[in-house]
């Protein structure tokens, strides 16, 4: 029985040596937990960028070091709409953004230089997991000049890392992004009601799958069949391919979790990814 009232009376009618055992055991665990591997393709702080969130799937998805995001470089200059290229000899990555470049980005060392020949420090040293080079977010952003971040909260605690044009500046992916995320400005809805905390990608048949975890962060309970999930996968090549889920046929409750999969041709190199709540007769 899972009763919490059921729980707590048996435990006032268990020996003290009996509790203390338990509560060695209960540390133990909790020490085992915190020394395990982080949960593949957790959204640690998932990304919204033009108010779409964007996901990284399975072994792209970013962590922290030494209080840094990191980022995997190829898929974020791609949702950013940004150039990224690869200096062979040097073995370095540049990326460049609405005429601003950062160059000589190295997997283990910790400066780079701006297209003007200017060293910076991106503070925590990039470096590949898995074939993956992954690079501390912030300097570079900062370094492009054009945009601006800031982190957002929620009502439970979690946050995200918004990024948007500077003084008005429009961002390359903008344009192409409101073809197929259609939520912005519907009348009667709630946007983005469901929180994305882990994505993963397995290969299915010919194919991928993707499962996606959401949290309910709207703060109230969601009535059933009211809500749609939108996840737009887009590829090494820039292909993208949108899949419309339809939400939970029965009522979501607040900070209630639910998971959701979406079959894709191609693996994701990152997805797009919008939810909303609409009133009945919108």
């Amino acid at each position: 029985m899972n009763q919490p009232g059921f729980l707590l009376q048996r435990l006032r009618r268990t020996p003290y040596s009996i509790l203390a055992v338990c509560a060695i055991m209960l540390l133990s665990l909790m020490s085992s937990a915190a020394k395990a591997e982080p949960v593949m393709g957790n959204q640690i702080k998932p990304i919204l960028i033009h108010n779409s969130y964007v996901l990284f799937p399975g072994k792209l998805a970013p962590y922290t070091k030494s209080g840094k995001l990191m980022v995997p470089i190829r898929p974020f200059s791609m949702a950013l709409g940004a150039q990224m290229t690869y200096n062979v000899p040097a073995k370095s990555i540049s990326v460049s953004l609405l005429g601003q470049t950062v160059n000589h980005i190295r997997a283990g060392q910790i400066s780079a230089e701006t297209g003007e020949g200017r060293a910076i420090s991106l503070e925590v040293a990039p470096e590949l997991r898995e074939g993956v080079l992954f690079v501390p977010i912030s300097p570079v952003l900062g370094a492009l000049k054009s945009v601006r971040w800031e982190n957002m909260g929620n009502n439970i605690n979690r946050y995200t890392l918004s990024i948007q044009g500077r003084m008005g500046v429009t961002l390359p992916q903008t344009g192409p992004w409101l073809s197929v995320t259609p939520f912005t400005g519907v009348s009667g809805e709630n946007y983005n009601p469901f929180y994305p905390v882990v994505l993963t990608q397995d290969s299915s048949g010919k194919g991928y799958r993707l499962n996606l975890s959401v949290i309910n962060t709207s703060g109230f309970d969601i009535p059933k069949a009211s809500s749609e999930l939108v996840l737009v996968a887009v590829d090494s090549q820039g292909q993208a391919i949108v899949r419309r889920v339809p939400g939970p046929s029965v009522q979501t409750p607040k900070a209630a979790a639910l998971s959701v999969t979406a079959d894709i041709p191609s693996a994701a190199q990152y997805v797009i990814y919008n939810s909303r709540t609409v009133s009945k007769g919108q």
